[in-house]
């Protein structure tokens, strides 16, 4: 049983962590569900580094882009990576003061439920209103900053880090592929920020459990169905909208609501 418990666990981070229909929800969802023991912060960081290996090798040709641009030294070159940089402060600033809170009292599976119906339908609105659709590059500092603000709503449960940046690029009128793809590259940095933090709280804890075999397992399981979920939400969009993503969470939200409101 304890075995499944990481394979699960990497299927959730995996599966979620890029689509808009929030990670962190899920797995409050299944500590509720379940009776499994934690399993501790060096699978946290191992299932965190299978998500951020996956989005890396998706979006290499981006990433590649933006390290030779920088590697040129030029401002003109850089812009890219400083929209991205400009859309990251934000969150950074905020989660500095508030994670902690947010962790503590906020992390309640009606709160899961209720957001995951209340920002299924910004995003629903933000999808669906008819605007000059442009890419992302194209995007102004001011244009990232604004998305940057909605990515500091990612700290409620249940409002999805992936939902809310993609909800701010479709309100500021950028095509959905460009919307998510600028969501995925937003991940990287606060992936890494996330990593930095959990890996100082497991090298102050002398207790640290290092089931490092199960923890490579979930690592594993995460890039793969990271990947495999990217492709797919990538699929969709190119062809549809968020219409499917934007269903599933006012149906989680309204189960849940009626089992544990």
């Amino acid at each position: 049983m304890f075995e499944i418990q990481y394979f699960i666990i990497g299927i959730i981070q995996g599966f979620t962590e890029f689509l808009p229909i929030s990670s962190s929800g899920h797995l409050v969802l299944v500590s509720e569900l379940t009776s499994w023991q934690d399993q501790g912060l060096f699978t946290d960081v191992a299932v965190h580094v299978g998500t951020l290996s996956a989005v890396i090798i998706y979006l290499r040709s981006h990433i590649i882009a933006l390290v030779n641009n920088f590697f040129s030294f030029q401002l003109n070159q850089n812009e890219n990576l400083i929209k991205i940089i400009i859309s990251t402060i934000p969150a950074v600033l905020v989660g500095f003061f508030i994670f902690d809170f947010v962790q503590l009292y906020f992390r309640d599976i009606k709160v899961v439920a209720v957001t995951s119906v209340v920002f299924a339908a910004l995003l629903f609105v933000a999808d669906h209103i008819k605007m000059k659709i442009s890419s992302w590059e194209k995007m102004t500092y001011v244009q990232a900053f604004i998305i940057g603000l909605f990515q500091v709503l990612a700290f409620i449960p249940g409002a999805s880090r992936a939902g809310v940046t993609i909800t701010g690029a479709r309100f500021l009128g950028f095509d959905r592929s460009s919307s998510a793809i600028f969501s995925m590259l937003l991940s990287i940095p606060i992936i890494l920020a996330s990593l930095v933090l959990t890996s100082f709280d497991l090298l102050s804890n002398t207790q640290v459990n290092l089931n490092l075999y199960q923890s490579l397992f979930a690592a594993i399981v995460a890039c793969i169905t990271a990947l495999v979920s990217i492709k797919i939400m990538m699929q969709i969009i190119q062809r549809s909208n968020f219409n499917i993503f934007i269903i599933y969470r006012v149906l989680l939200g309204f189960i849940l609501l009626y089992f544990y409101a």
